[in-house]
Parts: C-alpha cells; structure tokens; sequence
C-alpha cells in the first residue's frame, strides 16, 4: 500500500516594486521634526492606573478637609452673627445745639455733671476746634464721649 502526501499548492504572490523616495518628493518649506513626528503613529493610550494613597496621604487628605470645613463654618456664622456677636461700632457722635443764652460751662455741667466743667469744656472746644470759648446761639457742637 503506497501513500502518498498531500501536496498543498500555495499561491505565489506578485512582488511589487517598492516606491523610491526622492528629496523632490519632500515638501521644501516642512521642517524635519515636523514631518517625522506627522509620520509617526500617535501612542497608544495608557490606562490610568488607580490612586493609591499612603497612609500619610490620607491624613494629609482628612486634615486639609477638616480645615477647609471649619473655615467655611466660621465663615457662615461669622457673617450671620457678626454684629451680634460683639463686634461693637464707635457710637455716633452727639451733636448738641447752643441755645440763646447758654455758655459754654452752662454745657459742659449738664453734659457731664459728675466731671470737673473745665475739662469736659476744654475737650469740647479741642473737638470742635473753636477758637475760645466763645459760643453762639445756633451753633451745633459735637460733645465728646463719655469714656
């Protein structure tokens, strides 16, 4: 008994003739790096690996966070309670006005009656940048404050 193989016949494929590139088929005014990295193929895209934090990273994460937090809670209340909350204004400034036949000390006595006149009468004159003593009837002075 005499087998034969069997004989696979594998098609010849034609050979071509490779381009020949020449430097007149080069564009002229392209620079070198330009034409090399448009021939070359973009990279392929890596996947991300995950983050991965130590455990200094995490108390690094955790403290920033908190502070931020706290910030933000010190901030919104502040702005809520702000003039509740003892932040105080200078009081406004009382302005009294000169009656016909009334001084100077006549002022200074009913403005600070427990205080010596002379002071309070000189810190009148100081504040208002009166000349003298000298008032008129009309005239508005400012009184000063009872610290």
């Amino acid at each position: 008994m005499s087998a034969t193989a069997p004989v696979l016949l594998v098609p010849e494929r034609p050979t071509l003739p490779r381009p020949r590139r020449t430097r007149s088929a080069r564009p002229a005014h392209e620079p070198r790096a330009a034409r090399c990295a448009a021939a070359r193929p973009a990279p392929p895209a890596r996947r991300a690996r995950p983050l991965r934090l130590t455990r200094r990273g995490r108390l690094v994460v955790t403290c920033t966070a908190a502070t931020l937090l706290t910030g933000a809670v010190v901030a919104v209340t502040g702005a809520f309670t702000g003039a509740a909350a003892g932040v105080e204004r200078p009081p406004a400034p009382v302005v009294v006005t000169v009656l016909p036949g009334q001084t100077l000390s006549q002022i200074a006595g009913e403005w600070a009656p427990t205080e010596d006149w002379r002071e309070v009468a000189v810190d009148i004159v100081q504040r208002n940048a009166l000349a003298d003593m000298t008032v008129r009837a009309g005239q508005r002075l400012t009184m000063p404050s009872g610290d």
